[in-house]
């Protein structure tokens, strides 16, 4: 029984000794530390919206000074990225942590967390090909990386779009730059398309006449250049006449839209009969074969 207890009470009595430990260190150094974590929240909280307010700053005098949104609001991003690195290192230095070591710990992992995240690199690298070749800049209606929308943001990492139903699409930075990109609103305008497949007994110049009619008073396109008709494709017993108008970029939706609705609407005016009912005409004018 006392070889059983001697354990237990030198188990007691080392509990005591950390616990009196504890006590003399909370009294000797408890209030320092209570003081330099305050100290260290504070310098965070102040250090970090410091950084939102010198990223804001420096975006609104980057877009007055003439430079491009989209590239003064990466560089902003990175600038508050230092900023609250900085903050973090001092926050942490007012803790007692040894910052000079803390520097060499994070030099020191840069290269293992540099292999670890290859692909944020790559995305970081592909952000800063973004903005300074310039495929697109925030407003543009593009297709990159999988996705279709208007370009919202083109961050470190990612580029977000908000798509035609308003849907938020985040899309890595590595793989727009690895794909193709197509930009609808570079150019200053655009040109609608509006195919109609039409029966082949219907007469061209007619068919063409009446695509052009509809154009009148659609406030969305051009008059220069002229609108077009043109046939496209020609088969047995139909053939496909393409109306073609331009239209300023950021109305092409609109004219689309209304487009094909004035489209319809004068084809149907002019008696323009589709390519089931010449396939009729032709079936009833073939010779009945007795048996």
């Amino acid at each position: 029984m006392l070889a059983q207890a001697a354990p237990v009470a030198e188990s007691i009595s080392r509990g005591e000794q950390l616990l009196q430990a504890a006590y003399r260190w909370l009294t000797e150094n408890g209030l320092r530390f209570a003081a330099s974590l305050i100290t260290a929240v504070i310098i965070y909280i102040v250090g970090a919206w410091v950084a939102r307010v010198v990223q804001s700053l420096l975006r609104r005098v980057m877009i007055k000074r003439g430079l491009d949104e989209t590239f003064a609001s990466y560089l902003a991003n990175i600038v508050n990225a230092v900023i609250l690195m900085l903050v973090i290192v001092t926050a942490l230095g007012q803790l007692g942590v040894p910052t000079a070591q803390f520097a060499a710990l994070i030099a020191a992992a840069g290269l293992a967390i540099g292999l670890a995240l290859q692909g944020n690199l790559s995305n970081f690298a592909s952000g800063f090909m973004l903005v300074f070749f310039r495929p697109f800049k925030r407003g543009d209606y593009v297709t990159a990386g999988g996705s279709e929308g208007t370009v919202d943001e083109i961050g470190i990492f990612t580029t977000t779009l908000t798509t035609a139903d308003n849907r938020k699409v985040v899309v890595p930075n590595s793989g727009i730059t690895g794909g193709v990109i197509t930009n609808f609103t570079i150019n200053p305008r655009r040109v609608v398309v509006i195919p109609c497949t039409v029966g082949a007994d219907n007469n061209p110049d007619k068919v063409r006449a009446s695509l052009l009619s509809a154009v009148t008073g659609n406030k969305n396109l051009l008059s220069d250049p002229a609108p077009v008709a043109v046939l496209t494709v020609l088969s047995e017993n139909k053939y496909t006449m393409e109306l073609r108008a331009s239209c300023p970029s950021e109305k092409y939706g609109d004219a689309l839209f209304t487009l094909n609705e004035a489209v319809k609407a004068s084809l149907d005016r002019d008696g323009v009969s589709g390519p089931l009912a010449a396939i009729k005409v032709l079936q009833d004018a073939a010779p009945v074969r007795s048996l």
